[in-house]
């Protein structure tokens, strides 16, 4: 007999909180702003940005913004207008 459940995919991403790496995943893409910041565990008054070889690429990612997320990529959040 086979499984009901179909194979779930998930998504694994890093977000740097307060110096520290935080591994999160998701079964989803995209997520939201909010998601990424909820599961990490960081203020939702953080500004959150995608790291492309540790720089900042792309601006801050609001609350309601949905993002693509592709398994591996790394994040930042950090104090409000440190993102520009």
């Amino acid at each position: 007999m086979q499984e009901a459940h179909p194979h779930v995919h998930e998504i694994h991403i890093v977000v740097e909180v307060d110096g520290a790496d935080k591994h999160v995943a998701f079964d989803h893409s995209p997520v939201t702003g909010r998601a990424i910041r909820e599961k990490a565990s960081a203020p939702l008054t953080d500004d959150l940005t995608k790291l492309d070889h540790g720089k900042p690429e792309g601006g801050n990612i609001g609350l309601d913004d949905k993002v693509e997320i592709r398994d591996g990529e790394r994040f930042i959040a950090l104090p409000t207008g440190t993102v520009s």
